[in-house]
């Protein structure tokens, strides 16, 4: 596949500058707030590198992580991003390693929405929409894994649609890595690949025989072996009784699957698409990008170059237009309008949770944007190519640019916010047990609680284990030990501090970090000492840590 790339890329090139040249220059907007801040304002990515410190580190005695935990890859999904900055972590500092990674998902997915938008005879062009979308709510949640599937999601969509117009066997062998690969970087994201890619072979192809389509959905069938595997060890399909005895008693979330009125799913739409900061700035994206949506939308009208007509034509090169050849279905050109319209479907029909998976439903919102984009029948966004570099080009570059600047600000003030959270951790032993307790998650920047889960950074810098933990969700390749794990916790503890008390949770621990004020820590002299006061942190040490009495 890959040697096959090149000689197209150059053909590319040749034939469309304007949409290789704003697609680079996009795609290097859409990473550049990557590596501005000293910390990264996405609130699960400290439990993120935690889990690769572990893996990255085992059996080295500087960080002790093998002490605290074991490694179960079995019992997990979420493989790819952690080997991947785990790999990289041998060349590059471990949240170095995990930057690039997360570059490649932020230029990957404007350049993976450009190859569904060839594959489909869409302008490329118009993949420039996708580079404000990057950063969505759940970039800074910090949901990593199910980011990183979205590129890889439209990778595969787009070479469907190519295998079922010429099923080769080497493009079923790609395809099926990539489905491995998607299932591996998140469940969800592979379902709802399963789904949208049955979509797409129903409308490519010329009738419902199997042998229109059996070659192509072969490359389906591994990796939805592997998603019956995990749901079954993963307890997904468990009753209330085995879900809570499951993992040593450690899962506590609700078993019961809970939905979302279509009425108020309506009205979350856009708080769950682009609203993050506080302030209206990430709302003056999202209008500018409807603006702009409706701009590209009417150039389209106005261009009068439709979708090329459906022939039975087979061949594999390009067209005259540098475009992708058409597909064989007769309602092939209409794939792209059906995979929206799916998504919209699947976001109103899809439960909010279901135990420990929250949020089910709002994920997809991004994903309605996303696919919003190829729904617009555009073969060509202007007949020359001043036309489309003036008229579409040039104001999506500025608005990429503008989404840049805006996130680069918002991450400066997120990290100055954060506070020394790196000094007091250093301030604590390497490889120790501490726990984290954070008064008031909130932040004058984000929507969120950015701030939960800044405690992990012991483990990143310093090793140990550090709770509030995902050790021991199912979705983790890290757990605790049996018999020397930590007191489980009540649901919700991380988002309720001022439940810690000692004789549950405090005397196991070697250390308790505080964000906020906390008087009973703080008030306990007779089993806390205080070791660092770097507001608004404070470091205690347990003077009795593994004595209950």
């Amino acid at each position: 596949m890959i040697p096959q790339l090149l000689p197209a890329a150059r053909l590319w090139l040749a034939r469309d500058p304007v949409a290789v040249v704003a697609l680079t220059l996009g795609a290097i907007a859409a990473a550049v707030p990557i590596w501005t801040p000293d910390l990264l304002p996405m609130m699960d990515l400290p439990q993120h590198l935690a889990t690769v410190r572990v893996l990255h580190s085992w059996n080295d005695p500087t960080f002790g992580v093998d002490k605290w935990h074991v490694i179960d890859f079995a019992r997990t999904q979420y493989l790819s991003w952690y080997v991947a900055v785990d790999l990289l972590a041998w060349l590059l500092p471990l949240e170095t390693a995990a930057r690039v990674v997360l570059t490649g998902y932020a230029v990957g997915l404007p350049l993976a929405m450009a190859l569904l938008l060839r594959a489909h005879g869409r302008d490329p062009l118009l993949a420039l929409l996708a580079v404000p979308l990057v950063y969505n709510v759940f970039w800074f949640a910090g949901f990593a894994n199910w980011l990183s599937a979205l590129p890889l999601l439209l990778v595969t969509l787009a070479l469907v649609r190519r295998a079922v117009d010429v099923p080769t066997w080497p493009r079923v062998a790609a395809l099926t890595m990539l489905a491995l690969l998607l299932f591996y970087t998140h469940a969800q994201a592979f379902a709802h690949y399963c789904v949208l890619a049955c979509v797409t072979v129903a409308l490519a192809t010329r009738g419902p025989h199997p042998r229109h389509w059996w070659r192509v959905g072969l490359h389906i069938v591994p990796a939805a072996s592997a998603l019956a595997g995990w749901t079954i060890r993963s307890l997904v399909l468990a009753d209330a009784a085995q879900w809570h005895a499951g993992h040593g008693g450690r899962n506590v979330a609700p078993a019961e699957v809970e939905f979302e009125p279509w009425l108020d799913a309506l009205h979350n739409l856009v708080g769950w698409w682009l609203d993050a900061y506080r302030g209206d700035a990430d709302e003056g994206i999202a209008l500018a990008w409807l603006a702009l949506f409706g701009w590209a939308a009417w150039l389209a009208q106005r261009a009068a170059a439709p979708v090329p007509p459906v022939t039975n034509n087979s061949s594999t090169s390009p067209d005259d237009t540098g475009l992708a050849s058409p597909l064989p279905g007769p309602f092939a050109e209409k794939i792209p309008l059906a995979l929206f319209l799916v998504t919209v479907a699947t976001y109103f029909c899809a439960p909010v949770s279901y135990k420990w998976i929250w949020p089910i439903s709002y994920r997809i919102v991004p994903m309605i944007a996303l696919f919003a984009i190829p729904a617009l029948q555009c073969a060509r966004l202007g007949r020359r190519p001043w036309t489309r570099a003036v008229g579409f080009a040039l104001p999506a570059l500025a608005l990429a640019a503008w989404t840049a600047a805006v996130h680069v600000e918002h991450g400066e003030l997120f990290s100055q916010e954060a506070g020394p959270i790196r000094q007091i951790v250093a301030r604590a032993e390497p490889a120790k047990r501490l726990i984290s307790l954070v008064h008031g998650p909130g932040s004058e920047v984000l929507n969120q609680g950015p701030m939960l889960h800044l405690g992990q950074y012991y483990v990143v810098d310093r090793g140990g284990m550090a709770s509030f933990s995902f050790a021991n969700y199912p979705q983790s390749p890290i757990v605790y030990p049996d018999l020397d794990g930590p007191p489980p916790f009540p649901p919700r503890f991380e988002w309720t501090p001022e439940a810690f008390n000692w004789h549950d949770h405090g005397w196991w621990y070697d250390y308790v970090l505080v964000r906020g004020a906390d008087d009973a820590v703080e008030g306990d002299r007779a089993h806390f000492e205080r070791i660092a006061d770097m507001p608004p942190y404070r470091l205690y040490r347990n003077l009795r840590p593994g004595w209950r009495g």
